[in-house]
């Protein structure tokens, strides 16, 4: 019979041999026969271990150690065992043991010194493993092991000096170059560190961490290409490499790929990363990039994870002023109260009800800014944008005039008090204005043209084309300034047709022919029969002669054969507004959008008819029609041609635009009956009794914008004002003949001619338009300015009673009032010579009782009147839409799709 050591070298050799099952019943056999014995213990446990059973291994070889603690194996397989069951602490123990019986065993001196840098005992792990290189000093991985502790410890020079051993001892070991470049890098040399993460990756092309870091310096260094190159490689290697993500985020971010930078940090986000900074560059990139709501999903969770950063809450109140505006001002709100003692929450959170057109509420917080910081500029110069949108342009004036205290050279808050000035009619201050501007910007386009305005309404023709000429000098491309010059064109007497076409002409090469090319194939539906798509394009959808004028049409269209959509470049709705949006079948507000924005929106949305309204005027943005956005464009209520042959048509009528006429059109133009398609003025005072009975003489007037007053207008009206002794002038315009300057300008033309200027009268201004109209109850006869006639001016008289005498010339602009008799049965008030007009003027001033009869039938005449049926009108452009959308089915559509 074998004896316990034959059996025990029978058992090993089944152990060795892979005969696990018979080794172990051998083992336990001979630990029946002998269950102290060592050997056997040990042998078994490490079987067990084998097994993955690491608590009957550390249990087995434990009993082994008790039998015998003199034999480095059975410590150091005890420290495997129980390393494998997490007992870190006992693991060193035994490891240390091992190691004492076998000092030179370098395995277990770097399996121990693994456990100490695991249990955070960096300087034992240290030493540790400078034993191990003492006796294997080309051992590579104990010198990076030992390089990583010293590092920990901060003791990087020595840590460099590991890493190079262990890069001397194995060339090929790319993580001893890896961690070389850490502790360089660490030490500030980055040029060291640079070359070390060189050889690491020609060492080891799967080291991730060495191509971040390579990225990281080429991002550094600028090398933008270098960097994104070294980041998609660690992402190749490993997709979830945040570090890879964040640096590739940030350098395509700086490139201005921002779509590309956007998901690169939400990968990083994603992936662990999603500390705020990173939520905040998403949402830069995302609303950079035009994703509103991304950004603002970006910029939730950011105030979700720091809910008191104030500017974590400014960035999502910015983000979500478009998508959302409730979000966008409880953010504002959050801000203001988190950064309480910081005034620019506060004025954030009023630009935000004022861009909400909410300006009544934006005024609270700026006054409250104002008040505790008056020495600030912000406030005062907001409050004044505030006040000009409630239409309080005096406290408007008085805001920037703080303003300009605070910051005398500020540009924007000289030409907005300038601005403001102008609007109240305080001609000679709000000319100083910009005068004052320019001397701060002698380039400002904006003051240069309204410069201009205030000459044209001095009636300082001259002046007011070299305004213009001197800003199209400084700007030649510039859109408005060369907009304005048409504008003006109108009003000066100088200008002949044939001048004023070519000016359209040059404005046509100039800004809207470029355009042309660019302009897309229509993919609209060529059926002439089918429900048509009819967009209307105004900045006038307010209160406002023009709205006024289009709203019968609007409220008359036949939805079932027209669906209508309004593009309004208004800021805000007010009542007028409202009622027109009730109006349409769809409301698209277009102030934040471009020409080609407005164009592309149209475009999506297929109209088929475009109607622009009143395009040379305000506003508007006639240059929207030159992108073609849709099949059939149309101008209507505008005092000229547009210029553009983009534009179809223009609709006017027989008595503005006689055939054969001298006017000329870029346009064919579409003649109704009437043009101008008017309501009854339903809050109208009475029409009192003439006051020529009560004063026993007669009372000219005219309530016209004095630009259309040239000096030729008022030597004619002097010659009127000779002809009927005793008879007054009465002259308004909202408070502009306040003005010294203006109204003085006005007495000098009637001295000059002859008449006392104190025949002159210039009642203040009033706000309603009931007490403005009511002011016709002391006119008996309306003088019309020419070129430039009245026309809402002009209904107003006739509607209360006051007979307007008109001399119509061979403009558009010059027949309105002509249009408006003609429709009545009065051409008799139409004169064809300067003389007519004294000659008309006279015979009425002369015949109280006609007079008298005209003040009592005008209004029922008025009412009576074609151009008072919204609906007879509305069918009748609509008849014109029809006819031209046919015309492009038939002519058009084959060459523009």
């Amino acid at each position: 019979m074998a004896t316990i050591a034959e059996a025990l070298a029978i058992a090993a050799d089944h152990h060795q041999a892979g005969r696990l099952a018979e080794a172990d019943a051998l083992y336990r056999r001979i630990l029946e026969a002998d269950p102290e014995n060592a050997p056997a213990l040990h042998l078994l446990g490490v079987l067990a271990a084998q097994c993955n059973a690491f608590e009957a291994a550390a249990e087995l070889i434990g009993q082994a150690i008790r039998q015998d603690a003199g034999v480095a194996d059975y410590h150091r397989h005890h420290a495997m065992a129980l390393d494998r069951l997490g007992r870190t602490e006992e693991a060193a123990r035994s490891y240390a043991a091992a190691a004492e019986l076998a000092p030179g065993h370098a395995d277990t001196l770097f399996n121990l010194g693994v456990l100490l840098d695991r249990l955070g005992r960096r300087d034992e792990a240290a030493d540790v493993y400078g034993r191990v290189l003492t006796g294997a000093p080309r051992h590579a991985q104990a010198a990076v092991n030992r390089g990583m502790a010293l590092r920990a410890q901060g003791r990087v020079e020595e840590a460099v000096d590991s890493f190079a051993l262990a890069g001397r001892s194995d060339p090929g070991f790319g993580m001893a170059w890896y961690q070389q470049s850490l502790a360089l890098a660490a030490l500030g040399r980055t040029a060291d560190s640079a070359v070390a993460l060189r050889l690491a990756v020609l060492a080891d092309p799967s080291l991730t961490g060495a191509h971040v870091n390579l990225g990281n310096l080429a991002q550094a260094a600028g090398d933008g290409s270098a960097a994104v190159r070294h980041y998609r490689h660690a992402l190749r290697l490993d997709p979830g490499q945040t570090g890879a993500w964040r640096g590739l985020a940030q350098q395509l971010h700086g490139q201005g790929a921002l779509s590309a930078a956007a998901h690169a940090f939400a990968e990083a986000i994603r992936l662990g990363g999603g500390e705020p900074l990173l939520w905040d560059a998403l949402g830069i990139c995302r609303l950079a990039s035009g994703d509103a709501p991304g950004a603002v999903r970006a910029f939730q969770a950011w105030t979700t994870a720091e809910p008191a950063d104030s500017e974590a809450q400014f960035a999502l109140s910015v983000a979500a002023k478009r998508t959302d505006p409730a979000v966008a001002e409880r953010a504002c709100v959050r801000t203001a109260r988190l950064a309480a003692m910081d005034h620019r929450p506060w004025v954030n959170l009023a630009l935000l009800r004022l861009a909400l057109g909410r300006p009544g509420d934006a005024l609270v917080p700026l006054r409250m800014v104002a008040a505790l910081r008056p020495e600030l500029f912000e406030p005062w110069f907001n409050l004044g944008l505030c006040l000009r949108a409630l239409e309080r342009g005096g406290e408007g004036v008085d805001a920037y005039r703080r303003a300009l205290l605070l910051q005398p050279d500020d540009i924007g808050a000289s030409f907005n008090r300038a601005f403001d000035l102008q609007e109240l009619g305080w001609i000679e201050a709000a000319t100083a204005g910009h005068h004052h501007t320019l001397v701060l910007d002698p380039a400002h386009l904006d003051s240069l043209s309204n410069l201009a305005v205030m000459m044209r309404v001095s009636g300082g023709h001259k002046d007011m084309a070299a305004a213009h000429r001197r800003a199209l000098s400084l700007q030649p491309d510039s859109v408005a300034a060369h907009r304005s010059l048409l504008t003006s064109t109108l009003y000066d007497p100088g200008w002949t047709e044939d001048r004023r076409h070519d000016e359209r002409r040059r404005f046509e090469a100039r800004h809207a022919r470029p355009l042309y090319a660019l302009a897309k194939p229509s993919t609209n539906d060529p059926d002439p029969k089918r429900r048509l798509r009819v967009g209307y394009l105004s900045a006038d959808l307010r209160e406002h002669p023009v709205a006024r004028n289009l709203e019968p049409i609007l409220a008359n269209h036949d939805h079932d054969r027209f669906h209508v959509t309004a593009y309004a470049g208004v800021d805000r709705l007010d009542p007028m507004g409202e009622r027109l949006k009730t109006h349409t079948d769809r409301w698209r507000p277009i102030n934040d959008l471009g020409d080609a924005e407005v164009a592309d929106l149209i475009r999506a949305d297929r109209i088929d008819v475009l109607v622009s309204v009143a395009g040379g005027f305000d506003a508007n943005r006639p240059l929207v029609a030159a992108h073609r956005p849709a099949p059939v464009q149309i101008s209507l209520y505008d005092g000229a041609s547009s210029g553009l042959s983009a534009v179809d048509a223009i609709l006017t009528d027989r008595v503005m635009t006689p055939r054969n006429g001298a006017e000329r059109f870029a346009e064919r133009p579409v003649r109704l009956p009437t043009l101008f398609v008017y309501s009854p003025i339903d809050d109208a005072p009475d029409v009192a009794p003439s006051p020529m009975r009560t004063r026993g003489s007669v009372t000219f007037g005219s309530f016209n914008n004095p630009a259309k007053q040239s000096d030729a207008v008022l030597a004619l009206w002097a010659r009127v004002l000779k002809a009927v002794p005793e008879s007054r002038l009465v002259l308004k315009y909202k408070n502009l003949y306040a003005a010294p300057a203006l109204s003085g300008r006005v007495r000098d033309i009637l001295a000059a001619e002859g008449v006392d200027p104190a025949r002159l009268l210039t009642p203040a201004a009033v706000q309603e338009r009931q007490h403005h109209l009511a002011l016709y109850n002391g006119v008996d006869i309306a003088l019309d300015p020419f070129p430039f006639c009245g026309a809402t001016t002009s209904f107003e008289a006739l509607w209360m009673g006051v007979p307007v005498v008109t001399l119509p010339g061979d403009s558009m602009m010059s027949r309105w009032s002509a249009s408006l008799l003609s429709a009545i049965g009065m051409t008799e008030l139409i004169a064809r010579t300067p003389d007519e007009v004294v000659g008309i003027a006279a015979a009425l001033a002369a015949d109280p009782a006609r007079l008298s009869a005209l003040r009592r039938d005008l209004r029922g005449r008025m009412a009576a009147a074609s151009f008072m049926d919204g609906r007879r009108k509305a069918r009748q452009v609509e008849r014109v839409y029809r006819a031209l959308w046919r015309r492009w089915c038939a002519t058009g559509a084959a060459t523009r799709r």
